[in-house]
């Protein structure tokens, strides 16, 4: 989807301190071998924190970078992988209120790893029909045990704890959204449902959620190379359609924010099925965070710009993904370099 005069005002993270992984194979953690195979250096860790604090401080941090008022928003989209603190309870409006959003109306999104940037597509429409300034979009996880293992709950990642938010403008910014786009199989929702069962409520507190379980019980109904063709399909056909809508070949891109997925065995890596040189992805900083839920696009993106890897004129292709399994891509072209680098 092409858009008009959307724009990136403002960006913030709040991320946990980071743990080092090797101390995380000392400790028993995480095994030598698995974490050989993922090449994270660390991971963001926080004993403490509630998610949604998370995404109010990364909120409150874009929001002054942006120079937007909370009143001035639109709409306030949250969201999340895991557990918020509370069940039965609105995250996002609390996010929006603490954000200085009183009145905004404020939802949490869900679509696992990828609603961070599908989100990003949901408040862009919103924004192009209404024709209101700005939105909020938050993010925010904390992996806790013992109901989840962050270390080995997953088959490709180890998850970071943070949050992150960007403020969506229809008047100004210091990057430009040229297009964004969306690309579902949704099929392959059981590679994260495996062979369990519906329940009356949460089994997290009895066991540890296993997504590697679950994997691998999908894994022996389904041929697993015929699982990752089809997401490796999805992939693609979302990086094409993105780059269609925005005009722009691949060539012209200059970098590319990935999720921050581990490595996976062998030579074979995401940015191989993408078409980029590791170098042109944010694998480099990924690595040093962990997995951040959805937060990886926002965080990654930031990153880029705090430390001045991309220069005004600059294409970046924010790639998103997650279990179901969709996939949001959008382009953006950097404009200024904003005063908060």
């Amino acid at each position: 989807m092409r858009w008009n005069s959307l724009y990136i005002a403002g960006l913030g993270s709040r991320l946990a301190p980071p743990t080092a992984a090797r101390e995380a194979v000392d400790a028993g953690l995480l095994d030598a071998e698995r974490f050989k195979t993922l090449g994270y250096r660390s991971i963001c860790v926080d004993e403490d924190t509630a998610p949604p604090d998370m995404a109010v401080q990364a909120a409150r941090v874009a929001l002054a970078r942006a120079d937007v008022a909370g009143r001035e928003l639109a709409i306030a989209l949250h969201g999340s992988l895991w557990f918020q603190g509370l069940d039965i309870w609105p995250a996002a409006s609390y996010v929006a209120a603490a954000a200085g959003a009183r009145s905004v109306p404020a939802y949490d999104v869900q679509q696992r790893c990828n609603i961070g940037l599908g989100a990003v597509e949901l408040a862009a429409a919103h924004l192009a029909v209404s024709r209101a300034p700005a939105a909020l979009i938050t993010t925010a996880d904390r992996f806790a045990g013992p109901a989840i293992d962050r270390w080995n709950a997953h088959d490709f990642n180890v998850y970071g704890d943070g949050g992150t938010a960007l403020v969506l403008s229809s008047r100004s910014g210091f990057a430009r959204v040229l297009a964004t786009a969306t690309v579902a199989d949704n099929t392959l929702e059981g590679q994260a449902r495996g062979a369990e069962t519906f329940s009356a409520a949460s089994r997290a507190g009895q066991c540890p959620v296993d997504l590697q379980a679950r994997s691998a019980a999908y894994a022996t109904a389904h041929d697993p190379t015929q699982t990752s063709i089809r997401i490796g399909r999805v992939m693609i056909a979302a990086r094409a359609a993105v780059l269609k809508a925005a005009g722009l070949p691949m060539e012209r891109v200059a970098r590319m924010v990935t999720p921050a997925t581990g490595r996976l065995k062998g030579d074979y890596q995401v940015h191989h099925l993408l078409g980029v040189a590791e170098e042109m992805t944010t694998w480099d900083f990924g690595r040093t965070t962990g997995h951040v839920g959805a937060g990886d696009w926002a965080a990654g993106l930031e990153h880029l710009v705090t430390t001045r890897a991309v220069e005004p004129g600059d294409h970046v292709l924010l790639f998103g993904g997650g279990a179901g399994y969709t996939c949001t891509t959008a382009v953006v072209e950097i404009l200024d370099r904003p005063e908060w680098t």
